[in-house]
């Protein structure tokens, strides 16, 4: 009898349970790691036992579908259920909207009428009686509407979190996160970092999670980045990850910063070593940290769908962390060591949502001079930038502006690590069809050539034409 109790006293079911959403592809501003974001977190949740569930760029009846399934699968169970959302998100009169793909929000009422309320998926996983429920919210990034004259609310605003859940900001109530300058946007990388860590409680994870984006906003940004959370967690200890029997009375930080370092020593993901860094700029294992983050952005490029060693004219790591940053572009056979630093700019990061509206479809004439006689190649790269935000390509026939310019390849060799470095200057101007300058913006990139210099300046005004194409228009629509 005793036994037959003793079973009837365990639940059902006993599971961590994740959704994670990821939403990159918007017309209303397309973002860079949201994707990312959602796949790699996936991956880590995982690794410690988490059923996983990702879905990327939804649509909003999607998204829906999901968050309603997702909450059956959470009912009456002892374990933790974690839905995550990257991507673009508002507030409209005080409520938190997470925006779909595929629908081109104009105001507050298609917003309202549209995208998912947070509070959907609150009030499902609320109703599930799960155990402990955990929102993450990385939507707050380059937020697009903000110079829109219908949504003029930056950020998000706060939430109450129901009884036994936490819910988590990317940043404070009202302000914007970052995207990141590499894979993944800078929260999320700092929580996939300490979410890994054994003996940290759900609060913990999330409270060094701050501190690590704090820290690093401020060095890297010159700003503060602040995550937030709303908890109303009940009951004993909830873990990511179970403490080890020695750490269960409490961890040191010692310990911590230990259980830190095991939990990403064989990561070949470089955001890992950047992450424990930020919070260990002193740390035991830093130089080993920066010797293994140095290997993680040196890793050599695949070949054919075959892994591929160092090529003889690889340098060693010791001369590539000497020399200037700066990404590899090679033939077959090379290798490639980049500076998540230079991540390619949007021209969607600098036009908003008015100013594309005002310049949908208008016709566009390009008249490009460069030195390296790669013509067609720029020509297409900047087409594609020119499409992105709503313009047209011409050739012949009326055109409403004439985007002309000239772009110049240097050549040089980098001793320090016997390469050769190719060095881009573009300045470009925008004109009426009467000749007139309306607008006109500049950029700057290098890359080192590895075996080909010709790929290698491609490969600089391929990151770098979105960054003049949106200061171009950002500056024609403050000027009309």
């Amino acid at each position: 009898m005793l036994l037959l109790l003793a079973l009837g006293a365990v639940p059902a079911t006993a599971k961590n349970f994740a959704l994670l959403i990821g939403n990159s592809n918007y017309s209303i501003g397309q973002l860079d790691n949201p994707a990312n974001d959602a796949q790699d977190f996936a991956n880590v949740l995982r690794s410690i036992g988490f059923d996983t569930s990702i879905k990327i760029d939804q649509n909003s009846e999607q998204m829906k579908s999901v968050i309603r399934d997702f909450g059956e699968k959470l009912k009456n169970n002892d374990g933790i259920g974690l839905f995550f959302f990257a991507g673009h998100g508002v507030q409209v009169n005080g409520e938190n909207y997470l925006l779909p793909v595929a629908f081109p929000f104009r105001n507050e009422a298609e917003v309202e009428k549209v995208a998912v309320p947070a509070n959907m998926v609150l009030r499902y996983m609320e109703d599930a009686k799960n155990r402990v429920n955990v929102v993450v919210l990385d939507a707050c990034r380059n937020n697009p509407f903000i110079k829109s004259r219908s949504l003029k609310t930056r950020g998000l605003a706060p939430m109450d979190a129901p009884s036994g859940s936490l819910v988590a900001f990317s940043t404070a109530p009202g302000t914007e996160a970052s995207d990141g300058s590499g894979r993944n946007g800078l929260y999320t990388k700092h929580l996939m970092a300490n979410v890994k860590i054994p003996g940290l409680t759900v609060e913990q994870v999330f409270k060094r999670t701050r501190e690590g984006v704090e820290k690093e906003s401020q060095q890297d940004l010159g700003r503060t980045q602040s995550p937030r959370e709303e908890s109303s967690l009940k009951g004993g200890d909830m873990y990511f990850v179970a403490p080890t029997a020695k750490s269960a009375a409490g961890a040191s930080p010692e310990q911590i910063e230990l259980a830190y370092w095991n939990s990403i020593a064989n990561s070949r993901n470089s955001a890992d070593f950047e992450s424990y860094l930020a919070q260990y700029p002193q740390g035991k294992f830093a130089e080993l940290a920066k010797n293994r983050l140095l290997a993680a952005k040196s890793t050599p490029l695949a070949s054919r769908g075959e892994a591929r060693t160092l090529s003889e004219e690889t340098p060693p790591a010791s001369r590539i962390a000497a020399a200037k940053p700066g990404r590899v572009f090679s033939g077959a056979g090379g290798f490639s060591f980049s500076d998540e630093a230079e991540a390619p700019v949007q021209a969607a990061e600098f036009v908003s949502i008015s100013c594309r509206d005002f310049i949908k479809d208008k016709r566009v004439k390009l008249q490009l001079a460069d030195n390296g006689g790669q013509g067609p190649a720029l020509r297409q790269a900047i087409a594609q930038r020119l499409q992105s935000i709503g313009l047209r390509l011409t050739e012949a026939g009326a055109v409403d502006l004439i985007l002309k310019g000239n772009i110049e390849f240097e050549t040089s060799s980098n001793r320090l690590i016997g390469l050769d470095q190719v060095d881009m200057q573009a300045d470009l101007t925008l004109a009426n069809p009467a000749g007139k300058t309306v607008a006109s913006a500049s950029a700057r990139g290098g890359a080192y050539a590895g075996s080909s210099k010709k790929v290698a300046a491609r490969g600089v005004w391929d990151e770098k034409s979105g960054e003049i194409v949106g200061k171009l228009f950002k500056e024609y629509c403050a000027g009309h």
